[in-house]
């Protein structure tokens, strides 16, 4: 059996209070104290909080010594969140009642105490109690995924920054999908340690439908659009005209008209760096490219991109 809270009772009335313990007992509390004055519970309530116990307090709202309002205000100056149950025999709208209660009572008894009532609003303390607890033990449980999670961000950060020359924060954030303010705050500690140096701020492109940086190239053929394509050395013959490949010329011989080609930039010229389309055979200088966003999985052309300004940086002793 889980063990219970300790209870005080304060309460002047020796008969009320021995009732109040009697009920107590039954709903399976067994640390109860009893105290007939203000005074007596305040002390009895410190050395109970200086124990590290956190009593719930019956108390009544008519004392001889000093009203239930200071003894109230005593209490939450030594506990904030201490649970009292106000014992009355006035009337629930009397203004000194709804006071103690928007001070943070957690309810009422009214007298003549019954076992029920008592029992109702017992019950209901604990399974409030019981929430919070449950709350607290989740919210720990939180933090340490949190930290686990922060401990593998970190880790992936190291990794892009060590397989890169130079990377933007921008992009960082948005390969391993973390906020800038967790990312921006790490690479300062890197940078800090001398881990990394900030080379400035650069632009970057951006999607011009998402602004995702996450971006890359396509390339493809002008003619086909096909992206499967080689670079190669083009010879041109002179005499018919023929561009192929330097390699469809065996032995010095034109492939188109079989005439032997002798002497560069009489009979034939060779055009260097040119792309050829292994689709189409099709032959080009300059290949065409656009853009393609990794996120939204937008394509675009250089002059419909965004462009957004990061700061950059590059691993020193990583």
């Amino acid at each position: 059996m889980v063990q219970k809270d300790d209870v005080l009772i304060i309460e002047d009335s020796a008969v009320t209070g021995d009732l109040l313990k009697h009920y107590l007992e039954q709903l399976d509390y067994s640390q109860i104290h009893i105290c007939t004055t203000g005074k007596s519970g305040v002390k009895i309530f410190k050395e109970l909080v200086h124990k590290k116990k956190q009593p719930i307090v019956l108390l009544d709202y008519t004392l001889p010594d000093i009203d239930a309002q200071s003894v109230f205000s005593q209490i939450l100056e030594i506990t904030p969140n201490v649970r009292v149950i106000l014992e009355t025999a006035t009337e629930k709208d009397d203004e000194g009642i709804k006071d103690l209660i928007r001070l943070g009572a957690f309810g009422y008894l009214e007298k003549p105490i019954r076992f029920d009532n008592l029992k109702q609003i017992i019950e209901t303390l604990e399974k409030e109690q019981t929430f919070f607890q449950k709350e607290s033990t989740q919210i720990t449980i939180f933090r340490q995924a949190t930290h686990e999670a922060e401990t593998q961000i970190q880790d992936h950060v190291d990794f892009i920054i060590k397989s890169t020359k130079q990377i933007s924060a921008n992009l960082i954030c948005q390969l391993i999908g973390s906020s800038d303010e967790f990312v921006v705050s790490y690479l300062k500690k890197l940078e800090n340690e001398n881990k990394i140096v900030n080379i400035g701020e650069k632009k970057e492109i951006t999607c011009n439908q998402c602004q995702s940086v996450k971006i890359t190239q396509l390339f493809y053929c002008p003619a086909c659009k096909s992206s499967n394509f080689k670079m190669g050395k083009l010879i041109e013959h002179y005499n018919c005209g023929n561009i192929t490949e330097e390699n469809s010329y065996s032995n010095d011989v034109c492939p188109n008209c079989h005439r032997e080609i002798k002497a560069l930039g009489v009979d034939y010229r060779v055009m260097n760096n040119h792309y050829i389309c292994n689709n189409c055979s099709e032959f080009f200088p300059e290949i065409s490219t656009e853009y393609f966003c990794l996120k939204c999985e937008n394509k675009f052309k250089l002059n419909e991109c965004g462009w957004k300004s990061s700061t950059y940086y590059k691993s020193l002793n990583m």
